[in-house]
């Protein structure tokens, strides 16, 4: 064997290699890119999850101030009733509620209804924001007068 053939042998078998890795590195690079894309779309996923959460704590949070008020509005006498129209936050306080690092507005109303004297229709509305929304939910339920 002369030192010729020898080198032209590791001549062709490096240029073989080099022909068959050649599409390695588009593959590395698509799965790369794949795996990026799916952390990217995992955190879309997370961020409007936990964003959906927090509206959803919001609004049950909500619902249950609205039922404590119109609890506190039941258990008041008639005469508190009819002398009312606007009724304050009963929960003590201000209007203002702070729950859950989210702070809830109340308004409470009480109206006579016309057919008949011993029922009167309570709206409680609660407002907040969160997400730089603003959001209101109202709750209406018939109250009996007593004394």
């Amino acid at each position: 064997m002369s030192l010729l053939t020898g080198w032209a042998g590791c001549a062709c078998r490096s240029r073989r290699r080099r022909i068959d890795e050649r599409g390695f590195f588009l593959v590395e690079v698509l799965a790369l890119s794949f795996l990026v894309l799916g952390c990217a779309a995992s955190a879309l996923v997370y961020r409007t999850l936990a964003r959906s959460r927090v509206e959803a704590a919001a609004e049950i949070t909500a619902a249950y101030l609205a039922q404590e008020q119109i609890a506190r509005i039941e258990a008041q006498p008639a005469s508190y009733l009819r002398t009312h129209g606007e009724i304050p936050w009963l929960g003590g306080g201000a209007s203002s509620v702070e729950k859950n690092g989210i702070s809830f507005t109340l308004s409470s109303s009480v109206s006579p209804r016309a057919d008949t004297e011993s029922l009167a229709e309570t709206e409680v509305r609660v407002r907040w924001e969160t997400g730089g929304r603003s959001r209101e939910a109202v709750y209406r339920k018939f109250v009996a007068y007593h004394d």
